[in-house]
């Protein structure tokens, strides 16, 4: 069985007289002994700091989406999925059972998210550990941590904080299954890397960073290790194929992505949702980045690979994959981390004594609380509720349920949700205990549709539809000073036959009253 230290060099120890000095150092890295325990400590951090604000938050398009899908019965999930989300099946299964055990306030269904990144966050420790030390691998685990966007994600009833969990716990058992090629490490490994596909299959591309860590850290090219590795990625990937087949075919549900110059100049700062973030941690990485190739690390085009391939791949991808999302790619997070944690404990080297075992703790007691500063607005921003840029249906729909009547109808003129129909699922949630007023214009609900979209009345049947229903809510985020302007012209013109009676504001969306006039 070959060390640690040889999987990080990619040399045998009885060749080190022969090595540079740089090379030397970098054979020196070792995780330490009982230094495992470390990994609890960004752990802890990343469950106090997702914690904060996750039940005060109201929910938003996407959990709204997710709660839509998970409670449905089964025959209609499957006809859901026929025709879109089939990619998010595997979470929203997970979803499914977790809300049949805990309910689905918003704090409940968010506590998956939570819990994973904090494994994720645990398993990032443990990496940096194995490829730059303990003290760099603590400093990973708390960079990662410290990064907004986890938080945010965190705190999201979505999938994207278990497909960064998935990944780099995979990335963690496949250094476990090169240090020691024992059959129940490869299979906790093909686990992962199958668990990985099934949840979104854009985390697949981490395996190209997998692939340049078992030929690095493998030296003979008849090394058994590499057969092993290429034998068990196929088996997970014979498991994930039957899911990606059929899912391809949905790849118009989101064809509304975009890949123009600005969203590639924003996309770095919203993949880490804080632009000063983005700049320090991939500032740091670049100084680990170079002190990593200067030492000889023969991981480093592992982490590279890691951290730049999945977005510059969804990039060139964009007509075909249409990828180009920065929650999608979530998952490199860890390795700018890592990449992070190395430019910051290489400071230690410029210091006197070191090569003392604790050299790192002085440059991270200064940058890590320096960083924590830095980002502290952005953690304030991605608890705001609502989500920024998102209407407050929450409050909108609050104020309906306090002036509501028996005999009510309700109407939307919901541009900003436009085909996701966002209103209704808002209405959907926030009034799952309640009796609803009478969806007026309603013609086919989304559950019967097989979508997230329900389909109204044609404007000519619009009368009929409103039958005699004397008092009407009508939710709005047109943009115009008139909450009726885009409405069907026949609908339009039925509802301003009503009068005014109750106008409320709200962030992004207005509630209007009307009372047919005597």
């Amino acid at each position: 069985m070959m060390s640690n230290q040889i999987l990080l060099s990619g040399r045998p120890t009885r060749d080190a007289a022969a090595d540079s000095p740089a090379q030397a150092r970098a054979e020196k890295v070792s995780p330490g002994r009982h230094t495992g325990w470390l990994a609890l400590l960004p752990a802890l951090a990343a469950l106090t700091v997702g914690y904060q604000g996750a039940a005060d938050r109201q929910m938003w398009n996407n959990e709204y989406a997710t709660w839509h899908a998970a409670v449905l019965g089964t025959a209609d999930l499957r006809h859901l999925l026929s025709n879109t989300d089939l990619v998010h099946v595997s979470y929203l299964m997970i979803v499914r059972g977790w809300i049949q055990l805990v309910g689905d306030e918003p704090l409940a269904m968010r506590l998956p998210s939570l819990a994973a990144m904090a494994i994720a966050a645990a398993a990032t420790t443990l990496i940096g550990r194995r490829l730059a030390g303990a003290g760099p691998g603590l400093v990973a685990g708390l960079i990662f941590v410290l990064i907004p966007s986890v938080s945010r994600y965190a705190q999201e009833a979505r999938s994207y904080a278990l497909v960064t969990m998935a990944a780099t716990v995979a990335t963690l058992l496949l250094l476990r299954a090169l240090e020691k090629p024992v059959r129940g490490r490869w299979v906790l490994y093909l686990l992962a890397v199958a668990l990985m596909g099934w949840l979104h299959f854009v985390s697949f591309l981490v395996l190209a960073a997998h692939l340049l860590m078992m030929l690095r850290g493998t030296v003979d090219r008849d090394d058994n290790r590499r057969y092993q590795w290429f034998g068990y990625v196929g088996g997970a990937g014979l498991l994930v194929l039957p899911l990606l087949t059929v899912a391809s075919g949905q790849s118009a549900s989101i064809s509304w992505i975009k890949a123009d110059l600005d969203a590639v100049l924003r996309f770095p700062g919203d993949l880490f949702l804080s632009t000063r973030g983005m700049a320090a941690v991939v500032g740091l990485g670049a100084i680990g980045a170079l002190v990593a190739w200067r030492t000889g690390n023969r991981m480093l085009p592992a982490l590279l690979t890691w951290a730049l391939l999945p977005p510059i791949f969804a990039y060139v991808t964009f007509d075909v994959l249409h990828l180009f999302l920065p929650r999608y790619v979530l998952f490199t997070l860890p390795a700018w981390a890592i990449l992070a944690a190395i430019g910051v404990c290489s400071v230690a080297r410029l210091l006197p004594r070191s090569t003392s075992a604790w050299s790192w703790l002085l440059p991270a007691m200064l940058v890590l609380p320096g960083l924590a500063y830095l980002v502290l607005p952005d953690h304030r921003v991605v608890r705001a509720s609502p989500v920024v840029g998102q209407p407050d249906y929450q409050g909108a729909i609050d104020a309906m349920r306090r002036g509501m009547q028996p005999g009510d109808g309700l109407a939307y003129n919901d541009v900003f949700g436009k085909l996701s129909d966002l209103a209704r699922e808002a209405v959907d949630y926030e009034m799952r205990n309640d009796v609803k007023p009478r969806d007026v214009f309603l013609a086919v609900t989304s559950v019967d549709r097989g979508s997230y979209s329900a389909s109204e009345c044609e404007d000519k049947d619009s009368a009929a539809c409103l039958r005699d229903t004397d008092r009407i809510w009508l939710i709005s985020t047109t943009y115009s000073s008139d909450p009726l302007e885009g409405l069907p012209p026949q609908r339009a013109g039925l509802l301003r036959r009503f009068e005014v009676i109750q106008d409320d504001q709200f962030e992004g969306v207005r509630l209007v009253l009307l009372s047919r006039k005597d």
